[in-house]
């Protein structure tokens, strides 16, 4: 059943599986979440990258066999601004470890202690949410060694 309308439970369920994806590591599915022509900020980028490359990137990152990916999210607060377009703004924190520098032969720790995070996301016709824009930013990082 396709839907025209999103609800803060859809909002809420899609940045949980934002997370989750990234913590069992789902090859192909962080893509899939963003629109093609979305916009992305992220704590440790200097630039903003297009979803589907921020996708790819973190994927190449944090999905090798040795990296494990821990996350948690606060509380949610969902704010519906059309039918079909809702903003998800909530705090989060995440560690990697055992992340691999292969150019130098060595692995190092990442982790945002203190994030914030805000996902636009609008309800496409065939009735998915799909990230339009992300921001996700820090007040407390732990930087790579």
């Amino acid at each position: 059943m396709v839907t025209s309308s999103i609800s803060p439970a859809q909002v809420e369920s899609a940045v949980h599986r934002y997370w989750k994806i990234l913590m069992e590591k789902s090859t192909g599915e962080l893509g899939q979440l963003y629109r093609y022509d979305s916009l992305v900020f992220n704590p440790f980028a200097q630039r903003p990258e297009s979803g589907p490359v921020s996708a790819a990137r973190k994927e190449r990152e944090y999905f090798t066999d040795a990296t494990k990916f821990r996350a948690e999210v606060g509380t949610i607060t969902v704010q519906l601004l059309a039918d079909n377009i809702a903003v998800a703004t909530y705090s989060f924190r995440w560690h990697a470890s055992r992340m691999e520098a292969k150019a130098l032969g060595k692995t190092f720790d990442k982790a945002v202690r203190e994030g914030r995070g805000t996902q636009v996301f609008v309800l496409t016709p065939e009735g998915e949410l799909k990230v339009v824009h992300e921001h996700l930013s820090d007040i407390w990082r732990d930087e790579g060694k």
